[in-house]
């Protein structure tokens, strides 16, 4: 059985739309935990109002973030694989019926993913690399998975205790989550869309400057893979961040082969 963690906090306008994009998977296993945390809108009366037995409801009495909100899905969920899916997106047709199969057929993986299909104010795809290798080294530049795009398996999050850091700042938390997960498991990604991913105003991770929170994470992910670092390092790694979405190839400047260094540290 797959669980598909939903986290909410004020989706109600999408979430009708989220719930019928999982009832209507090819693959019919799953369970659906819905952890809605501490709305101020109508989000929880809706998903009252759902009859489906799928349906699982965990309503958090205070608001905890994303992190916190996502903890409490995990430790309730009781499937084999646990897939986060946010409450304002939509999963393909196809999404768990292609990402089970993949994580069948590839055992040594703990996490995988696959692309997004971005909708809204703008439409594009986001891609994300393929490679267990190729995902450990976007980690210094940003998330190697889509968290509202993965397929985890449960039963490596049980044996190495792996959850969100309930005190991390509201964005960012799923790029920690990743990092401390790449010790212990290998990562994939499927080279096609499993989420419909809404681009909008109503998506706080967009339309503001994060560089403040990338300076934050980058020294506690150095510090997690025991990299020395220093403050010209963080300015490198926040230049290339803006320059760069993947890990830069050559040619990209005589600073960037510095930031090179620290991935051979990684080594």
């Amino acid at each position: 059985m797959v669980s598909v963690l939903i986290p909410v906090y004020n989706k109600a306008p999408f979430l009708r739309d989220c719930l019928d994009s999982v009832y209507g998977q090819t693959f019919q296993d799953f369970e659906i935990v819905a952890v809605d945390d501490a709305s101020t809108d109508n989000s929880l009366a809706l998903l009252k109002a759902e009859h489906d037995p799928r349906l699982r409801i965990i309503a958090l009495p205070r608001n905890l973030g994303p992190a916190g909100a996502a903890n409490a899905g995990i430790d309730a969920c009781r499937g084999e694989y646990i897939v986060r899916l946010d409450a304002d997106d939509l999963a393909v047709p196809e999404r768990l019926a292609q990402q089970v199969a993949y994580m069948g057929t590839h055992p040594e993986v703990g996490a995988s993913g696959g692309w997004l299909q971005l909708f809204g104010a703008r439409d594009r795809t986001w891609k994300f690399p393929l490679t267990d290798d190729d995902c450990k080294a976007q980690l210094l530049f940003s998330v190697p998975v889509s968290q509202g795009a993965s397929i985890m398996r449960r039963s490596v999050l049980e044996a190495h205790g792996l959850r969100y850091d309930p005190a991390w700042p509201r964005v960012g938390e799923d790029w920690l989550f990743w990092t401390r997960m790449a010790k212990v498991a290998r990562f994939g990604n499927l080279d096609g869309s499993v989420t419909l991913y809404r681009r909008g105003g109503q998506n706080i991770s967009h339309g503001r400057d994060k560089l403040e929170d990338h300076a934050v994470l980058l020294r506690d992910i150095l510090a997690w893979f025991g990299i020395p670092h220093t403050a010209a390092d963080i300015d490198l790694h926040l230049m290339a961040l803006r320059l760069f979405r993947h890990p830069p190839t050559g040619g990209a400047g005589v600073g960037l082969a510095e930031l090179a260094g620290q991935f051979d540290r990684v080594q």
